[in-house]
């Protein structure tokens, strides 16, 4: 099933232009519009791909940001290179917690045969 997303460039846009001609209120809505598509479009992801895929989701981001980073530092400038650094660090640290949790589930899970036999 395919779901309706929001256009993102679209609300990017409408919220640039508030910014650069609209008043205070203008670009408050804007932005929130922006926001809550943007929410809108990261759960209707969830939905269509399931939670696996999403909690995979920042080792996959980091190992995106570290083969940008092999591939095409020397083009990146110092803010690009900090963002992808922290994005591999903390794909390292989800893949860290999730190898953890799946350890501390199979343990649990021989503990209970053991109880139960």
């Amino acid at each position: 099933m395919k779901l309706p997303y929001f256009k993102i460039k679209e609300a990017f846009e409408e919220a640039r232009d508030s910014f650069s001609y609209g008043s205070g209120s203008d670009k408050i809505a804007s932005t929130a519009k922006l926001f809550g598509k943007t929410v809108a479009n990261v759960g209707m992801l969830a939905v269509e791909i399931g939670s696996e895929a999403i909690k995979k989701l920042p080792e996959e981001t980091g190992k995106k940001a570290q083969k940008l980073l092999d591939e095409h530092s020397e083009s990146m400038t110092d803010e690009q290179k900090e963002k992808a650094h922290k994005a591999i660090e903390m794909g390292e640290e989800a893949k860290r917690k999730r190898i953890e949790k799946e350890r501390e589930d199979i343990e649990r899970k021989r503990q209970e045969k053991e109880m139960e036999g």
